[in-house]
């Protein structure tokens, strides 16, 4: 029983240093670097989560954990938050501008390679000397070193106080995104509120602090604004442009082409088959959706049978921001080929506002009638945990749908509506 025992705690020791040391092994090592013009910082992994913050192309975050796709990272502010992995890439440590500091070493300062006295010297540094600070931890600063990651004693530096995300010379305006946005006395959430602004003002930056600009108001009053919360211009003879990024970017759609394998669906007067236009109209949307920085997730990418249960589990799986389903219709009634046109459907009141959004956009680019948005009890609907829609993108019992259906030109049409109807319910 004894020696159970010592191995049972000898086992139990061993599995916590190895969590340590992956987690420290995952801080160090993991760097990213921001793709998207402009990046959501939230409080959590998903979209459904508040925006706290923003960071721009090409800046530089330390990784410090990983759930659902999102990682969780170090901003040069010290402060935490999740950003979507899609949009970011794993890179050495390279110079951009996060934060400042000086070094204050009376002689000189040794750069290790790692966060330890024991880790080997790569060069060093005088008193003075400015230095970009990626990250602090446990009394040792993480700065970027001859291109590439280094590290240094965090006693022997001082941080600057107005730490500078992007040099003074490429932040001139910034223009408020909404009415009754907070002009505060003080860089950060609890300085009162001395002002609030209007959608469309625009303000000179005077200074940046943390994630906050110091900009001087239309009435004298000196003020800061969120970073999150303006665009930023780097002309001061035009206003800020609006960020490319929209929520879209951060989302994850499941699009699912329908049928598939031994069930080929609907099948038109000159042999169209449902399974394989569905599949041909998915992989556009994925391919338009993706350029926008989407996270795209196909039900099949091949002529193969999933079920509808998988089908509605793959959303859930994904946790989908959108599932959309792809179809084409069929009247049973061979000669009576009059019916024509595409109809939205959504099973949950929730999603209505999804399904209205996608078909105004349908209906603003595609020529063929537009049935309108109707309740439909589909099982890929019915049995959905996430957002979902079902398209039913023309009837193959109709010369002239079919006709139409068939055509790169079409499907570049259904994509573009797609994006263009899920801009605008993200937003």
């Amino acid at each position: 029983m004894k020696n159970k025992f010592l191995f049972i705690t000898l086992l139990s020791c061993l599995l916590i240093a190895a969590g340590i040391l992956s987690t420290i092994a995952m801080a160090n090592a993991n760097t990213v670097q921001v793709k998207a013009e402009v990046l959501n910082v939230r409080s959590g992994p998903g979209l459904a989560f508040d925006v706290t913050s923003q960071v721009r192309k090409n800046e530089i975050l330390n990784v410090i954990d990983e759930e659902n796709k999102w990682y969780k990272v170090r901003l040069s502010n010290g402060q935490s938050g999740y950003v979507a992995s899609w949009l970011v890439e794993n890179v050495d440590v390279s110079a951009s501008s996060n934060s400042l500091a000086t070094v204050t070493s009376d002689g000189s300062l040794n750069v290790r390679s790692k966060p330890s006295t024991n880790s080997t010297i790569l060069g060093t540094l005088k008193n003075g000397d400015q230095i970009t600070v990626s990250t602090q931890s446990n009394g040792w600063t993480q700065i970027q070193y001859q291109g590439q990651s280094a590290w240094v004693n965090s006693s022997f530096i001082k941080m600057q106080e107005s730490a500078t995300k992007e040099s003074s010379s490429s932040l001139q305006t910034v223009t408020i995104r909404s009415n009754g946005t907070n002009i505060r006395s003080g860089p950060g959430r609890n300085s009162k509120s001395v002002e609030k602004a209007d959608a469309g003002t625009v303000y000179d930056i005077e200074g940046v602090q943390g994630d906050w600009y110091q900009i001087t108001t239309a009435s004298g009053t000196k003020g800061y604004v969120a970073n999150w919360v303006v665009d930023v211009s780097s002309s001061k003879t035009k206003s800020a442009p609006k960020a490319k990024t929209t929520s879209l970017a951060e989302a994850t759609i499941v699009i699912d082409p329908g049928h598939g394998g031994n069930d080929p669906g609907a099948q038109g007067q000159n042999g169209t088959v449902e399974k394989k236009v569905t599949l041909k109209t998915a992989k556009a949307v994925a391919k338009r959706l993706e350029q926008s920085g989407a996270k795209v997730i196909l039900t099949r990418d091949s002529d193969e049978y999933i079920s509808l249960k998988e089908r509605a589990q793959k959303a859930e799986k994904y946790n989908a921001d959108a599932f959309i389903s792809l179809h084409f219709d069929s009247v049973p009634d061979a000669n009576n080929t009059s019916v024509n046109g595409q109809t939205t459907y959504y099973y949950k009141n929730k999603d209505q506002s999804l399904a209205n959004s996608i078909n105004a956009s349908l209906a603003s680019n595609l020529s063929s009638k537009n049935r309108g948005t109707r309740s439909g009890d589909f099982y890929v609907l019915r049995e959905n945990t996430q957002p979902s829609v079902l398209l039913e993108l023309g009837y193959l019992s109709s010369s002239i749908d079919e006709q139409q259906l068939n055509s790169s030109g079409f499907r570049e049409k259904v994509a573009d509506s797609i994006y263009d109807g899920l801009s605008n319910y993200f937003k």
